[in-house]
């Protein structure tokens, strides 16, 4: 599913790297009518000047664009003069090797060849249909020292612009009303703007940069009125009617849906099988903008080529649920990548698309895309999140249920004897939710046949100390929703002796510890995968002569996003160490970043004291 692009990328920089800056970028979108099947068009004009300010370089110039755009004019200058010699290229934009649909980029090579080098790109753009010119970003991927963004909207055109993060920007707004063109003229002046920040689990732009979303609702023209996205009923007719163009084979759907669940009863297991068959067997692909970003492709493409995008996979789950004689529909859905809902009907609220299953009053939403996640289990990049239902010509506004950490537990019983300096024993480990697609995900790089030597490594985290034997799993890949895992447990070397002393680290797996962020260099908040509940216990069975002569402290402490439970007990010849990691919020602010660090130390340091047994 496609979020319409408005912004120009570049070669990654990052704020502090300051070689290359954009000196000025003036920036203008003008509405205007046109004939044809686009009656209006948004003009986009922009001069972009880049100073190298130290050392020479060329940076990769890059304009994306897609059949709902085109580049029609590009000029390049280099030190005040037309460069006649470089020559933009055009070609679909893929990642190894796989196009993503209609997008297509526009780019060239730009020389900043010596110290206080200047170059210049002037470029001319059509978006051919409002409907996709949905938002513009104010940052680029250089510092910019000056910027200028104009929007030009007549009178006819009934938009809004909704301007979102202006925060602490210095961002200067001006409105004029130009009788010539008699239209209304928004003018933004911006300074010191930072570039963008590439950095992991960073939320997505929409939380943190400046920007302004275009609402357009209404053309007036002299053929008559041309309705956008007035209200969601007016943005929910547009998706539906792309749907409604897709032309399925439902009976082609029927018979496969029958062989896919043979031997299957009851509906529930059947809606199970078919999700789980789609999340196995075809590959996800994004295919990005135009209509290609809101239009599904045929189910039974999919199904024959084994691959698809959210849009297809979901319309393929949604055929053969369907298929079974049961009641499936197609939604769409905004992700936690994007800061907006449908209060703002724009294509931007919508990234993604799913199925959903009506069933005895209850809605079951079925998303092809995450590959392990359990039935009626939701990620975190979706629940919660607001989703509108296909209904007909009319549609349902609801939200994906809300989960907790519960759901997505990880859980470890460890029953352990020492003999000599090894620890010896069982374990039992308990995945559901994110925690199982997390495991699965990891150990799914291999044959198949492999699978359980990468799950081996990955229990043993790669450790050659310590040995996985008797291995027992259900089927990994199967309908289950919670995965119990048991094997024995060799951990070679675990422990310390010294005379008459016994040193005993509890814990193998030190979870999250690692998790320090470097606050200097941080510049976003950050969004955590998801939501987690480690719960690992340790039952070790003291050894006869031997007693516990140092037990750590419990460990009990909370922060607005982590609750930490370290404890030790004694009872009965064993002692039990027992720890919860509960992340229960997974946006963690800059302002709790120095808390969440003190955590994290008070966490490592208690991961490194020992239990001492002694005779």
């Amino acid at each position: 599913m496609a979020i319409p692009l408005v912004c120009c990328l570049f070669s990654n920089a990052s704020d502090g790297d300051k070689n290359i800056v954009i000196e000025n970028k003036t920036q203008s979108f003008y509405f205007q009518k046109n004939k044809g099947d686009n009656p209006v068009v948004i003009k986009e004009e922009y001069d972009v000047k880049y100073h190298c300010r130290e050392i020479r370089d060329q940076l990769l110039f890059v304009e994306m664009y897609n059949d709902m755009e085109t580049i029609d004019d590009v000029d390049i200058y280099t030190d005040g003069k037309k460069n006649k010699y470089i020559s933009p290229k055009y070609d679909y934009y893929s990642v190894k090797d796989i196009f993503y649909s209609d997008a297509r980029v526009c780019y060239f090579g730009l020389p900043l060849g010596k110290k206080d080098a200047r170059s210049e790109v002037k470029l001319k753009k059509t978006h051919k249909d409002p409907r996709y010119f949905s938002r513009v970003f104010f940052n680029e991927e250089f510092f910019v020292e000056n910027k200028t963004i104009t929007f030009s909207i007549p009178r006819w055109m009934k938009c809004e612009l909704k301007e979102m993060n202006f925060g602490s920007n210095q961002i200067v707004k001006k409105v004029e009303y130009s009788s010539k063109e008699d239209a209304d003229i928004y003018t933004y002046t911006i300074t010191n703007l930072p570039a963008f920040e590439s950095e992991p689990n960073a939320p997505g732009h929409s939380y943190v940069y400046p920007h302004v979303l275009i609402m357009s609702k209404e053309a007036v023209l002299d053929a008559g009125t041309i309705t956008y996205f007035k209200t969601i009923a007016d943005q929910y007719k547009w998706c539906y009617d792309l749907v409604q163009q897709v032309g399925d084979d439902n009976a082609a759907l029927a018979a496969k849906a029958q062989e896919i669940t043979k031997g299957i009863t009851g509906d529930v297991n059947k809606v199970k099988t078919i999700t789980n068959w789609v999340q196995q067997n075809v590959r996800y692909i994004a295919f990005e903008d135009g209509i290609a970003g809101f239009k599904p492709a045929k189910a039974m493409d999919v199904l024959n080529k084994k691959y698809g995008d959210c849009k297809g996979m979901a319309n393929l789950i949604k055929g053969l649920v369907k298929g079974l004689g049961l009641d499936a529909r197609l939604c769409w859905i905004g992700t936690n990548h994007i800061a907006y809902d449908l209060s703002t009907p724009i294509l931007s609220v919508h990234n993604h698309m799913i199925a959903a299953w009506m069933y005895n009053g209850k809605t079951y939403f079925l998303d092809g895309t995450e590959t392990n996640m359990g039935f009626n289990e939701y990620a975190e990049r979706i629940e919660g999140r607001q989703v509108l239902v296909e209904d007909g010509s009319k549609y349902i506004l609801t939200n994906i249920p809300s989960v907790t950490a519960n759901q997505n537990l990880d859980k470890e019983k460890r029953v352990l004897t020492i003999e000599n300096t090894d620890l010896k024993g069982t374990t039992v480990h308990t995945y559901m939710g994110e925690a199982r697609s997390d495991m699965l995900s990891k150990i799914q790089g291999t044959k198949k046949d492999n699978i359980e030597k990468s799950l081996i490594r990955y229990l043993s985290e790669d450790n050659q100390d310590y040995k996985v034997t008797n291995l027992k799993t259900p089927d990994l890949l199967g309908t289950d929703s919670i995965i119990k895992i048991s094997y024995d447990l060799q951990y070679k070397n675990g422990i310390t002796a010294f005379g008459n002393d016994m040193y005993v680290e509890m814990d193998f797996r030190k979870d999250v510890g690692s998790f320090i962020i470097d606050t200097a260099k941080r510049k976003n908040d950050i969004m955590l995968p998801f939501q987690m509940n480690i719960e690992h216990e340790t039952e070790l069975t003291i050894p006869a002569g031997y007693k516990v002569t140092t037990q750590p402290a419990d460990l009990i402490v909370q922060h607005p996003n982590i609750e930490i439970n370290i404890t030790y007990k004694q009872q009965a010849g064993k002692l039990i160490y027992r720890k919860q990691l509960k992340i229960k919020k997974v946006y963690l602010q800059k302002s709790t970043f120095a808390a969440w660090n003190t955590l994290m130390k008070q966490l490592n340091e208690k991961y490194k004291e020992q239990i001492v047994l002694s005779k």
